[in-house]
C-alpha cells in the first residue's frame, strides 16, 4: 500500500515521538528495577536507536527522492530533442542535433561531481596524426583544456579508451595521475572521467568531466557520464 506523503510525515512523528516515550520509560525502569536492569536498559538503547533513525532515514528518502527528480528533469528533455532529431526532416537534423549537445554538456557539468566542475566534448581533427580537439564546454568557466593527440602518452591513453569502448577515472590526480597525463598551467582540476562519445562502431569524440577537488568526480558518477556520452553519440550519430 502507497503511504501518502502528507500521512507518511504523520507517521514518522508519530513512530519518533512514541519511541522517545518507550526509551523514557524503559530509562525509568533501568534505573528503578533492580532485577532484570540490563533488559530495561537494552530496551531503552533500541528505542533510542528507533527515535533518531527513523527521521534519518525519512531524509534520507527525501534526498533520494529530490536526487532522482533532478535526473528526471535534467535527462527528459535531451531524450525529447533526440525524438525531435529521429522525426525531422532530412536536412533539419543536423542543426537540431547540435543543439542537443549543449543540452547533455550541461547535465553533465550540473548532476556529476561536487565542487566547481566542468563538463567538456573533444571531437575529431581532420588530419595526421588524429587529434582530439576541445569543441564545447558547460560548468566551471576556465581556461581551455589542449587538444590531445595520438601518440603521445595522454593520446595512447585517451584513443585506446575509446577504441575499447572503456573509460577513464581519476578521483586525485595529485596523488595517482595516468602516465604522462599533462595538466598545463594554469589547468587546475584535481580530478576527472572521461568516456567515449561512441554509437555502435562510430566513435565521434570524447566526452571529459572534471572538477577542482579532489573526489570531486566519484566512481558513482561514472555511469551517468557514460549514459551522457552515448546520448551525445546518439545525436551525432
Amino acid at each position: 500500500m502507497r503511504i501518502p506523503p502528507g500521512a507518511r510525515v504523520y507517521l514518522t512523528t508519530a513512530i519518533s515521538l512514541a519511541a522517545v516515550a518507550l526509551a523514557t520509560w524503559f530509562g525509568m525502569q533501568a534505573g528503578s528495577a533492580r532485577p532484570g536492569r540490563g533488559w530495561w536498559a537494552l530496551g531503552a538503547v533500541l528505542a533510542s536507536v528507533t527515535a533518531a533513525g527513523v527521521p534519518a532515514y525519512e531524509q534520507t528518502r527525501k534526498e533520494r527522492l529530490r536526487a532522482r527528480a533532478h535526473m528526471n528533469d535534467a535527462l527528459d528533455p535531451i531524450v525529447r530533442q533526440l525524438g525531435r532529431v529521429a522525426t525531422a526532416a532530412k536536412h533539419d537534423r543536423a542543426p537540431l542535433a547540435e543543439a542537443t549537445i549543449p543540452m547533455v554538456l550541461d547535465s553533465a557539468a550540473h548532476l556529476a561531481g561536487i565542487g566547481r566542475v566542468r563538463a567538456c566534448l573533444f571531437r575529431f581533427a581532420p588530419g595526421t596524426p588524429m587529434m582530439l580537439v576541445p569543441a564545447q564546454y558547460s560548468g566551471r568557466v576556465d581556461d581551455p583544456l589542449e587538444a590531445i593527440t595520438e601518440g603521445t602518452a595522454e593520446g595512447d591513453l585517451v584513443f585506446g579508451m575509446i577504441r575499447h569502448n572503456q573509460h577513464l577515472f581519476y578521483p586525485d590526480l595529485d596523488a595517482s595521475p595516468p602516465q604522462g597525463w599533462r595538466i598545463t598551467a594554469p589547468q587546475t582540476y584535481k580530478s576527472f572521467a572521461a568516456v567515449p562519445v561512441a554509437a555502435g562502431q562510430n566513435a565521434f569524440g570524447m566526452l571529459m568531466v572534471d572538477s577542482l577537488d579532489v573526489d570531486g568526480i566519484r566512481r558513482t558518477d561514472v555511469p551517468l557520464i557514460r549514459l551522457l556520452g552515448g546520448l551525445a553519440a546518439v545525436a551525432l550519430s
